[in-house]
């Protein structure tokens, strides 16, 4: 790679990162005079649970192909 694109590159990537701040935070307040956060937790079960299930078709599936390939 010519010496001058990683150059670019590399500092078009800085550029980017370095501009990219996160969000300030809420009122302390939520709108009432309770502080609470203002998501109250977010459910995370069903996301990992779907994660999983997808990530043990993916394997095997790729356990499958290779296995497959092996006979002919």
């Amino acid at each position: 790679m010519n010496p001058k694109l990683k150059i670019i590159l590399i500092s078009i990537l800085l550029s980017i990162s370095l501009n990219s701040f996160s969000q300030p935070t809420p009122p302390q307040t939520h709108g009432n005079n309770v502080n609470t956060s203002p998501t109250q937790g977010a459910p995370i079960g069903t996301g990992t649970g779907l994660l999983l299930a997808l990530g043990s078709v993916y394997t095997s599936v790729k356990v499958y192909q290779s296995h497959k390939g092996d006979r002919g």
